[in-house]
């Protein structure tokens, strides 16, 4: 699992199916703020919408990436 920083406006739209619906394919991009021996820390990984889990605690948003879910990385800075 990675701990990552979601970019608030940045969403790619993409013609791959995602599993979650076929309705919508939109992949979003992500900043890996605690990372793995292949997605180190700083980097930017792209991942469909529906692939992130959200953990609210004491009032703050953290969101997790499983390794497996990230589609590419990218040299995007927000």
């Amino acid at each position: 699992m990675l701990l990552i920083s979601k970019h608030q406006n940045t969403q790619l739209s993409a013609d791959i199916a995602i599993e979650e619906t076929d309705e919508d394919k939109s992949l979003i991009t992500g900043e890996v703020l605690l990372g793995s021996d292949q997605f180190r820390a700083g980097e930017t990984v792209i991942f469909g919408k529906y692939a992130i889990l959200k953990l609210k605690l004491k009032g703050d948003d953290y969101y997790f990436l499983d390794e497996e879910d990230v589609i590419g990385v990218a040299d995007y800075r927000e």
